[in-house]
Protein backbone atom coordinates (compact mmCIF):
# COMPACT_ATOMS: atom_id res chain seq x y z
CA UNK A 1 0.00 0.00 0.00
CA UNK A 2 1.47 3.27 -0.51
CA UNK A 3 2.26 6.04 1.77
CA UNK A 4 0.79 9.36 1.10
CA UNK A 5 3.07 11.92 0.29
CA UNK A 6 4.55 14.94 2.84
CA UNK A 7 6.39 16.93 0.24
CA UNK A 8 5.98 17.73 -3.17
CA UNK A 9 7.88 20.20 -5.44
CA UNK A 10 6.97 21.87 -8.51
CA UNK A 11 9.39 21.55 -11.31
CA UNK A 12 7.47 22.64 -14.26
CA UNK A 13 4.02 22.83 -13.82
CA UNK A 14 1.88 19.92 -15.04
CA UNK A 15 5.06 18.62 -16.58
CA UNK A 16 7.34 17.85 -13.64
CA UNK A 17 7.54 17.72 -9.96
CA UNK A 18 9.55 16.19 -6.92
CA UNK A 19 7.76 13.60 -4.63
CA UNK A 20 9.04 12.58 -1.11
CA UNK A 21 6.95 10.34 0.84
CA UNK A 22 7.15 10.00 4.69
CA UNK A 23 9.59 6.07 4.57
CA UNK A 24 11.93 7.84 2.10
CA UNK A 25 14.57 10.60 2.44
CA UNK A 26 15.28 10.64 -1.36
CA UNK A 27 13.57 12.61 -3.92
CA UNK A 28 11.42 10.72 -6.79
CA UNK A 29 10.88 12.86 -10.11
CA UNK A 30 7.24 12.52 -11.94
CA UNK A 31 7.01 13.89 -15.19
CA UNK A 32 4.52 13.92 -18.21
CA UNK A 33 5.21 14.34 -21.71
CA UNK A 34 3.31 16.04 -24.27
CA UNK A 35 0.46 13.42 -25.65
CA UNK A 36 1.22 11.15 -23.33
CA UNK A 37 -1.49 10.58 -20.89
CA UNK A 38 0.52 8.68 -18.17
CA UNK A 39 3.02 10.43 -15.36
CA UNK A 40 6.27 8.67 -15.24
CA UNK A 41 8.04 7.99 -12.03
CA UNK A 42 12.24 7.50 -11.04
CA UNK A 43 13.69 7.94 -8.33
CA UNK A 44 16.41 10.73 -8.33
CA UNK A 45 18.36 8.65 -6.11
CA UNK A 46 19.16 12.38 -4.06
CA UNK A 47 17.94 13.78 -0.86
CA UNK A 48 19.06 17.15 -2.24
CA UNK A 49 15.79 19.19 -3.76
CA UNK A 50 18.03 21.49 -6.16
CA UNK A 51 20.06 18.38 -6.92
CA UNK A 52 16.94 16.10 -7.38
CA UNK A 53 15.24 19.00 -9.57
CA UNK A 54 18.16 19.25 -11.62
CA UNK A 55 17.85 15.22 -11.97
CA UNK A 56 14.44 15.34 -12.55
CA UNK A 57 14.88 17.94 -15.54
CA UNK A 58 17.36 15.79 -17.29
CA UNK A 59 15.06 12.45 -17.16
CA UNK A 60 12.42 14.88 -18.40
CA UNK A 61 14.17 16.31 -21.73
CA UNK A 62 16.03 12.52 -22.35
CA UNK A 63 12.16 11.16 -22.12
CA UNK A 64 11.01 14.10 -24.51
CA UNK A 65 13.79 13.15 -27.37
CA UNK A 66 13.36 9.89 -27.29
CA UNK A 67 9.73 10.26 -27.73
CA UNK A 68 9.99 12.73 -30.78
CA UNK A 69 12.87 10.30 -32.09
CA UNK A 70 10.14 7.22 -31.51
CA UNK A 71 11.71 5.57 -29.78
CA UNK A 72 10.20 3.84 -26.01
CA UNK A 73 10.70 6.18 -22.97
CA UNK A 74 10.28 3.64 -20.72
CA UNK A 75 10.63 -0.41 -20.82
CA UNK A 76 7.68 -1.51 -19.21
CA UNK A 77 6.84 -5.53 -18.48
CA UNK A 78 4.13 -6.94 -20.93
CA UNK A 79 1.65 -8.08 -17.19
CA UNK A 80 1.22 -4.90 -15.68
CA UNK A 81 0.54 -3.06 -19.26
CA UNK A 82 -2.59 -6.21 -19.85
CA UNK A 83 -3.43 -6.32 -16.50
CA UNK A 84 -4.62 -2.89 -16.89
CA UNK A 85 -6.09 -3.33 -20.59
CA UNK A 86 -7.80 -6.33 -18.21
CA UNK A 87 -9.45 -4.89 -15.78
CA UNK A 88 -10.57 -1.67 -17.54
CA UNK A 89 -12.27 -4.56 -20.13
CA UNK A 90 -13.88 -6.35 -16.92
CA UNK A 91 -15.33 -3.13 -15.66
CA UNK A 92 -17.40 -2.44 -19.01
CA UNK A 93 -18.29 -5.59 -18.75
CA UNK A 94 -20.21 -4.72 -15.37
CA UNK A 95 -20.84 -1.82 -16.61
CA UNK A 96 -23.23 -3.37 -19.27
CA UNK A 97 -20.79 -0.67 -21.99
CA UNK A 98 -18.58 -3.45 -22.88
CA UNK A 99 -18.29 -4.57 -26.75
CA UNK A 100 -19.92 -7.51 -27.29
CA UNK A 101 -15.79 -8.89 -28.11
CA UNK A 102 -14.92 -8.02 -24.54
CA UNK A 103 -15.38 -11.63 -22.75
CA UNK A 104 -13.32 -13.04 -25.88
CA UNK A 105 -10.38 -10.94 -24.83
CA UNK A 106 -10.67 -10.99 -21.00
CA UNK A 107 -10.34 -15.08 -21.69
CA UNK A 108 -7.63 -14.75 -23.90
CA UNK A 109 -5.49 -12.36 -21.44
CA UNK A 110 -5.81 -14.47 -18.98
CA UNK A 111 -5.67 -17.95 -20.50
CA UNK A 112 -3.21 -16.93 -22.77
CA UNK A 113 -1.44 -13.77 -23.62
CA UNK A 114 -0.74 -12.92 -19.28
CA UNK A 115 0.97 -16.66 -18.73
CA UNK A 116 3.04 -16.28 -21.83
CA UNK A 117 4.45 -13.10 -22.78
CA UNK A 118 3.80 -11.80 -18.96
CA UNK A 119 7.67 -11.32 -18.28
CA UNK A 120 8.69 -10.06 -21.33
CA UNK A 121 9.14 -6.55 -21.55
CA UNK A 122 6.18 -4.98 -24.15
CA UNK A 123 8.72 -3.58 -26.37
CA UNK A 124 10.91 -6.32 -27.06
CA UNK A 125 7.92 -8.75 -28.29
CA UNK A 126 9.34 -9.42 -31.84
CA UNK A 127 8.10 -11.34 -34.29
CA UNK A 128 10.12 -14.77 -33.42
CA UNK A 129 8.62 -14.26 -29.68
CA UNK A 130 5.35 -14.14 -31.16
CA UNK A 131 6.16 -17.56 -33.30
CA UNK A 132 6.96 -18.81 -29.93
CA UNK A 133 4.18 -18.30 -28.65
CA UNK A 134 2.25 -20.26 -31.65
CA UNK A 135 4.23 -23.27 -30.84
CA UNK A 136 3.67 -23.28 -26.98
CA UNK A 137 -0.51 -22.31 -27.46
CA UNK A 138 -0.52 -25.32 -30.05
CA UNK A 139 1.46 -27.33 -26.93
CA UNK A 140 -0.51 -26.49 -24.38
CA UNK A 141 -4.29 -26.48 -25.84
CA UNK A 142 -3.07 -29.66 -27.70
CA UNK A 143 -4.60 -28.47 -31.47
CA UNK A 144 -3.69 -25.77 -33.94
CA UNK A 145 -6.64 -23.16 -32.36
CA UNK A 146 -9.44 -22.48 -35.13
CA UNK A 147 -8.72 -18.99 -37.11
CA UNK A 148 -11.79 -17.74 -35.40
CA UNK A 149 -10.20 -18.31 -32.18
CA UNK A 150 -6.61 -17.15 -33.26
CA UNK A 151 -8.22 -13.76 -34.47
CA UNK A 152 -9.80 -13.03 -31.11
CA UNK A 153 -6.08 -13.65 -29.58
CA UNK A 154 -4.79 -11.32 -31.72
CA UNK A 155 -7.20 -8.73 -30.90
CA UNK A 156 -6.72 -9.02 -27.82
CA UNK A 157 -2.57 -8.88 -28.16
CA UNK A 158 -3.04 -5.17 -30.50
CA UNK A 159 -5.38 -3.58 -27.75
CA UNK A 160 -2.53 -4.02 -25.13
CA UNK A 161 -0.12 -2.79 -27.83
CA UNK A 162 -2.42 0.57 -28.29
CA UNK A 163 -2.47 0.72 -24.74
CA UNK A 164 1.50 0.46 -24.47
CA UNK A 165 1.76 2.95 -26.80
CA UNK A 166 -0.56 5.04 -25.57
CA UNK A 167 1.60 5.07 -22.13
CA UNK A 168 4.89 5.44 -23.82
CA UNK A 169 6.44 2.15 -23.11
CA UNK A 170 6.74 1.41 -27.07
CA UNK A 171 6.20 2.63 -30.46
CA UNK A 172 4.06 1.85 -32.65
CA UNK A 173 7.18 1.18 -35.17
CA UNK A 174 8.29 -1.50 -32.73
CA UNK A 175 4.26 -2.89 -32.65
CA UNK A 176 4.74 -6.41 -34.01
CA UNK A 177 2.83 -8.09 -36.80
CA UNK A 178 0.72 -10.79 -35.66
CA UNK A 179 0.46 -14.30 -37.43
CA UNK A 180 -3.05 -16.70 -38.25
CA UNK A 181 -2.23 -20.25 -38.58
CA UNK A 182 -5.51 -21.42 -37.56
CA UNK A 183 -8.16 -22.86 -40.61
CA UNK A 184 -11.43 -21.74 -40.40
CA UNK A 185 -13.40 -25.15 -40.80
CA UNK A 186 -16.79 -25.49 -42.69
CA UNK A 187 -18.40 -27.72 -41.58
CA UNK A 188 -19.40 -27.61 -37.31
CA UNK A 189 -20.53 -30.45 -35.20
CA UNK A 190 -23.89 -31.46 -35.67
CA UNK A 191 -26.79 -33.03 -34.52
CA UNK A 192 -29.51 -35.44 -36.55
CA UNK A 193 -33.22 -35.21 -35.16
CA UNK A 194 -32.72 -38.64 -34.90
CA UNK A 195 -29.91 -38.30 -32.28
CA UNK A 196 -31.52 -35.11 -30.46
CA UNK A 197 -34.71 -37.01 -29.96
CA UNK A 198 -32.70 -39.97 -28.43
CA UNK A 199 -31.27 -37.64 -26.24
CA UNK A 200 -33.95 -35.79 -24.77
CA UNK A 201 -35.44 -39.52 -24.56
CA UNK A 202 -32.40 -39.91 -22.07
CA UNK A 203 -33.21 -36.91 -20.29
CA UNK A 204 -35.18 -38.52 -17.31
CA UNK A 205 -32.80 -40.48 -16.38
CA UNK A 206 -30.38 -38.02 -16.75
CA UNK A 207 -31.88 -36.11 -14.29
CA UNK A 208 -32.57 -38.26 -11.93
CA UNK A 209 -28.85 -39.97 -11.59
CA UNK A 210 -27.61 -36.51 -10.55
CA UNK A 211 -26.32 -37.37 -7.47
CA UNK A 212 -27.34 -34.19 -5.51
CA UNK A 213 -30.03 -32.09 -5.41
CA UNK A 214 -28.57 -29.01 -6.91
CA UNK A 215 -27.58 -31.33 -9.69
CA UNK A 216 -30.46 -32.59 -10.49
CA UNK A 217 -32.13 -29.37 -10.33
CA UNK A 218 -28.98 -28.44 -13.22
CA UNK A 219 -30.05 -31.06 -15.13
CA UNK A 220 -34.04 -31.01 -14.90
CA UNK A 221 -33.70 -27.01 -16.08
CA UNK A 222 -30.51 -28.31 -18.89
CA UNK A 223 -33.62 -30.34 -20.19
CA UNK A 224 -35.34 -27.37 -21.03
CA UNK A 225 -32.19 -25.67 -21.98
CA UNK A 226 -31.53 -27.94 -24.85
CA UNK A 227 -34.94 -27.72 -26.82
CA UNK A 228 -34.85 -24.20 -26.06
CA UNK A 229 -31.71 -23.79 -27.87
CA UNK A 230 -32.59 -25.78 -31.20
CA UNK A 231 -36.04 -24.11 -31.14
CA UNK A 232 -34.07 -20.64 -31.21
CA UNK A 233 -30.70 -20.86 -32.73
CA UNK A 234 -29.66 -18.39 -30.24
CA UNK A 235 -25.75 -18.37 -29.31
CA UNK A 236 -25.12 -20.04 -25.55
CA UNK A 237 -23.80 -17.96 -23.50
CA UNK A 238 -24.75 -14.20 -23.00
CA UNK A 239 -27.82 -14.44 -25.53
CA UNK A 240 -29.57 -16.82 -23.97
CA UNK A 241 -28.38 -16.59 -20.45
CA UNK A 242 -29.06 -12.90 -19.96
CA UNK A 243 -32.50 -12.98 -21.36
CA UNK A 244 -35.38 -12.17 -18.66
CA UNK A 245 -39.21 -12.39 -18.68
CA UNK A 246 -39.17 -8.38 -19.07
CA UNK A 247 -37.69 -8.91 -22.57
CA UNK A 248 -40.34 -11.19 -24.58
CA UNK A 249 -43.10 -9.40 -26.44
CA UNK A 250 -46.48 -10.84 -27.77
CA UNK A 251 -47.56 -9.88 -30.83
CA UNK A 252 -51.14 -11.02 -32.36
CA UNK A 253 -50.77 -11.74 -36.40
CA UNK A 254 -53.70 -12.85 -38.74
CA UNK A 255 -55.32 -13.81 -35.17
CA UNK A 256 -52.34 -15.91 -33.61
CA UNK A 257 -49.96 -14.64 -31.10
CA UNK A 258 -46.44 -14.38 -32.30
CA UNK A 259 -43.41 -14.35 -29.46
CA UNK A 260 -40.82 -12.11 -29.83
CA UNK A 261 -37.72 -11.77 -27.96
CA UNK A 262 -35.40 -9.01 -27.44
CA UNK A 263 -32.43 -10.42 -27.07
CA UNK A 264 -29.86 -7.74 -24.56
CA UNK A 265 -26.38 -8.95 -25.58
CA UNK A 266 -24.65 -11.14 -28.29
CA UNK A 267 -22.10 -11.31 -30.22
CA UNK A 268 -23.02 -8.48 -32.26
CA UNK A 269 -25.00 -6.57 -29.91
CA UNK A 270 -28.69 -6.77 -29.04
CA UNK A 271 -31.02 -7.73 -31.54
CA UNK A 272 -34.78 -8.69 -31.80
CA UNK A 273 -36.38 -12.30 -33.18
CA UNK A 274 -39.53 -13.89 -33.43
CA UNK A 275 -39.60 -16.96 -32.16
CA UNK A 276 -40.67 -20.44 -32.88
CA UNK A 277 -44.33 -21.82 -31.60
CA UNK A 278 -42.71 -24.31 -29.82
CA UNK A 279 -41.38 -21.46 -27.22
CA UNK A 280 -44.89 -21.31 -25.52
CA UNK A 281 -44.58 -24.78 -24.18
CA UNK A 282 -40.81 -23.96 -23.32
CA UNK A 283 -41.66 -20.78 -21.60
CA UNK A 284 -45.21 -22.64 -19.60
CA UNK A 285 -42.59 -24.95 -17.95
CA UNK A 286 -39.76 -22.60 -16.96
CA UNK A 287 -43.00 -20.57 -14.91
CA UNK A 288 -44.07 -23.74 -13.85
CA UNK A 289 -40.12 -24.36 -12.32
CA UNK A 290 -40.32 -21.16 -10.82
CA UNK A 291 -41.82 -21.09 -7.27
CA UNK A 292 -41.92 -17.26 -7.45
CA UNK A 293 -43.99 -17.65 -10.79
CA UNK A 294 -46.07 -20.25 -9.97
CA UNK A 295 -49.37 -18.86 -9.14
CA UNK A 296 -49.80 -16.83 -12.24
CA UNK A 297 -50.53 -17.84 -15.84
CA UNK A 298 -47.64 -17.35 -18.88
CA UNK A 299 -50.22 -14.67 -20.13
CA UNK A 300 -49.53 -12.81 -16.49
CA UNK A 301 -45.87 -13.16 -16.47
CA UNK A 302 -45.60 -12.08 -19.60
CA UNK A 303 -47.72 -8.95 -19.15
CA UNK A 304 -45.83 -8.02 -15.85
CA UNK A 305 -42.35 -7.93 -17.72
CA UNK A 306 -40.50 -9.23 -14.55
CA UNK A 307 -37.12 -8.42 -14.78
CA UNK A 308 -35.72 -11.84 -13.69
CA UNK A 309 -34.03 -14.55 -15.73
CA UNK A 310 -35.36 -17.19 -17.64
CA UNK A 311 -33.14 -19.74 -17.20
CA UNK A 312 -32.61 -19.68 -12.86
CA UNK A 313 -33.13 -22.68 -10.93
CA UNK A 314 -36.16 -23.49 -8.56
CA UNK A 315 -34.32 -21.89 -5.77
CA UNK A 316 -33.40 -18.58 -7.58
CA UNK A 317 -29.82 -18.89 -8.32
CA UNK A 318 -28.18 -19.54 -11.25
CA UNK A 319 -25.72 -22.21 -12.63
CA UNK A 320 -21.69 -21.75 -13.14
CA UNK A 321 -22.13 -22.60 -16.71
CA UNK A 322 -24.11 -25.18 -19.23
CA UNK A 323 -20.95 -26.81 -20.95
CA UNK A 324 -20.07 -29.29 -18.46
CA UNK A 325 -23.46 -30.78 -17.88
CA UNK A 326 -24.25 -30.88 -21.56
CA UNK A 327 -21.05 -32.80 -22.12
CA UNK A 328 -22.13 -35.21 -19.42
CA UNK A 329 -25.47 -35.77 -20.92
CA UNK A 330 -23.67 -35.90 -24.10
CA UNK A 331 -21.09 -38.61 -22.86
CA UNK A 332 -23.79 -41.09 -20.85
CA UNK A 333 -26.12 -41.01 -23.92
CA UNK A 334 -22.98 -41.88 -26.16
CA UNK A 335 -23.79 -38.69 -28.20
CA UNK A 336 -20.55 -36.47 -27.87
CA UNK A 337 -19.06 -37.12 -30.92
CA UNK A 338 -20.79 -36.02 -34.58
CA UNK A 339 -19.93 -39.07 -36.91
CA UNK A 340 -20.10 -36.97 -40.10
CA UNK A 341 -17.49 -34.27 -39.15
CA UNK A 342 -15.74 -36.39 -36.42
CA UNK A 343 -15.90 -33.41 -33.85
CA UNK A 344 -17.13 -33.25 -30.36
CA UNK A 345 -20.45 -31.86 -30.14
CA UNK A 346 -21.46 -28.43 -27.85
CA UNK A 347 -24.44 -26.54 -27.26
CA UNK A 348 -23.44 -24.71 -30.27
CA UNK A 349 -24.53 -27.84 -32.06
CA UNK A 350 -27.69 -26.89 -31.35
CA UNK A 351 -27.65 -23.61 -33.18
CA UNK A 352 -26.36 -25.23 -35.77
CA UNK A 353 -29.44 -27.55 -35.82
CA UNK A 354 -31.94 -24.95 -35.86
CA UNK A 355 -30.62 -23.31 -39.07
CA UNK A 356 -30.48 -26.34 -40.41
CA UNK A 357 -33.73 -27.25 -39.81
CA UNK A 358 -35.01 -23.79 -40.91
CA UNK A 359 -33.38 -24.00 -44.21
CA UNK A 360 -35.13 -27.46 -45.08
CA UNK A 361 -38.40 -25.76 -43.86
CA UNK A 362 -37.20 -23.31 -47.05
CA UNK A 363 -36.80 -19.94 -44.99
CA UNK A 364 -34.53 -17.78 -47.69
CA UNK A 365 -30.65 -17.42 -45.94
CA UNK A 366 -31.59 -13.62 -46.09
CA UNK A 367 -33.98 -13.70 -43.70
CA UNK A 368 -32.60 -16.33 -41.36
CA UNK A 369 -29.43 -14.37 -41.57
CA UNK A 370 -31.13 -11.79 -40.02
CA UNK A 371 -33.07 -14.11 -37.62
CA UNK A 372 -29.87 -15.59 -36.25
CA UNK A 373 -27.99 -12.51 -36.09
CA UNK A 374 -25.15 -13.23 -38.43
CA UNK A 375 -24.45 -13.05 -41.91
CA UNK A 376 -25.61 -14.20 -44.91
CA UNK A 377 -21.38 -15.21 -46.01
CA UNK A 378 -21.76 -17.53 -42.84
CA UNK A 379 -24.72 -18.78 -43.63
CA UNK A 380 -23.66 -20.12 -47.06
CA UNK A 381 -20.28 -21.24 -46.03
CA UNK A 382 -21.52 -23.30 -43.06
CA UNK A 383 -24.71 -24.93 -44.78
CA UNK A 384 -23.82 -25.10 -48.26
CA UNK A 385 -23.33 -28.87 -48.09
CA UNK A 386 -27.45 -28.46 -47.95
CA UNK A 387 -27.69 -27.35 -50.94
CA UNK A 388 -28.75 -31.11 -52.62
CA UNK A 389 -31.53 -31.76 -49.72
CA UNK A 390 -33.16 -28.43 -50.47
CA UNK A 391 -33.32 -29.05 -53.93
CA UNK A 392 -34.05 -33.30 -53.45
CA UNK A 393 -37.45 -32.61 -55.45
CA UNK A 394 -35.16 -32.25 -58.81
CA UNK A 395 -32.91 -35.17 -57.92
CA UNK A 396 -36.42 -37.78 -56.14
CA UNK A 397 -38.75 -36.72 -58.67
CA UNK A 398 -41.35 -35.63 -56.33
CA UNK A 399 -44.65 -33.82 -56.98
CA UNK A 400 -43.92 -31.53 -59.90
CA UNK A 401 -45.32 -27.96 -58.50
CA UNK A 402 -46.32 -26.83 -62.40
CA UNK A 403 -48.31 -29.47 -63.76
CA UNK A 404 -50.78 -29.14 -60.50
CA UNK A 405 -51.10 -25.76 -58.70
CA UNK A 406 -53.40 -27.95 -55.90
CA UNK A 407 -50.19 -30.71 -55.65
CA UNK A 408 -47.72 -27.95 -55.22
CA UNK A 409 -49.61 -26.66 -52.36
CA UNK A 410 -49.80 -29.32 -50.56
CA UNK A 411 -45.91 -30.34 -50.64
CA UNK A 412 -45.18 -27.06 -49.33
CA UNK A 413 -47.05 -27.20 -46.36
CA UNK A 414 -46.23 -30.69 -45.53
CA UNK A 415 -42.48 -30.03 -46.39
CA UNK A 416 -42.65 -27.04 -43.71
CA UNK A 417 -44.82 -28.95 -41.47
CA UNK A 418 -41.91 -31.80 -41.30
CA UNK A 419 -39.53 -29.43 -40.21
CA UNK A 420 -41.71 -27.23 -38.06
CA UNK A 421 -42.68 -30.94 -36.61
CA UNK A 422 -39.02 -31.91 -35.61
CA UNK A 423 -38.44 -28.94 -33.44
CA UNK A 424 -41.94 -29.44 -32.32
CA UNK A 425 -41.49 -32.93 -31.15
CA UNK A 426 -38.12 -32.21 -29.08
CA UNK A 427 -39.75 -29.59 -27.13
CA UNK A 428 -42.73 -31.36 -26.32
CA UNK A 429 -40.34 -34.06 -25.04
CA UNK A 430 -38.49 -32.01 -22.70
CA UNK A 431 -41.25 -30.06 -21.37
CA UNK A 432 -43.94 -33.26 -21.37
CA UNK A 433 -46.13 -30.40 -22.41
CA UNK A 434 -48.50 -30.58 -26.15
CA UNK A 435 -49.35 -27.88 -28.38
CA UNK A 436 -53.02 -28.38 -30.38
CA UNK A 437 -51.92 -28.61 -34.02
CA UNK A 438 -54.06 -25.46 -34.91
CA UNK A 439 -51.41 -23.70 -32.85
CA UNK A 440 -48.43 -25.05 -34.29
CA UNK A 441 -49.90 -24.80 -38.18
CA UNK A 442 -52.90 -22.92 -39.00
CA UNK A 443 -51.94 -23.64 -42.56
CA UNK A 444 -52.14 -27.22 -42.44
CA UNK A 445 -55.16 -27.21 -39.86
CA UNK A 446 -57.57 -25.71 -42.46
CA UNK A 447 -55.74 -27.84 -44.95
CA UNK A 448 -57.48 -31.16 -42.97
CA UNK A 449 -60.38 -29.68 -42.23
CA UNK A 450 -60.97 -28.74 -45.84
CA UNK A 451 -60.22 -32.07 -46.66
CA UNK A 452 -62.46 -33.64 -44.57
CA UNK A 453 -66.08 -31.05 -45.20
CA UNK A 454 -65.15 -32.42 -48.95
CA UNK A 455 -65.18 -35.62 -47.78
CA UNK A 456 -68.52 -35.22 -46.02
CA UNK A 457 -70.29 -33.45 -49.26
CA UNK A 458 -69.25 -36.88 -51.33
CA UNK A 459 -70.35 -38.85 -48.65
CA UNK A 460 -73.75 -37.92 -48.29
Amino acid sequence: MRVPTSETIIVKPELIRLVRRLDSKKWQAHYKLEKVKTWFRRSTDTADPKEAARIAERMWMKATFDHEEGRPVFSKKFKPVAEVVLHRLEAEITAGTAKPSARDYVSAIKLYLIPFYGQYNVDGIKPAVISEFHVWRRNKVGRELSGSAQNNHNAALNVIFDEAIERGYMTAYERPMTKNTGVESDRRAEFSHEELESMMKFANSFVVDGRTARTRMIRELLAIYVPFMAATGMRPGTEAEFLEWRHIDVEVRDGQPVLHFRLQRGKRGARNFVAHNSCWLLLERLRQLSPDLADMTLEEVLKKRIPKLLFRLSDGSVPDNWNKPFRQWLEDSELLNCPVTGKERSLYSLRHYYATQRLLEGIPIHDLAEQMGTSVLMITKHYSHLTPLMKAKQFAGVVDEKSSTEAAQIKAIMTAQMANNNIMNLVQMGTGLVMPLIAQSPDLTDDFENRLKAQRKQST
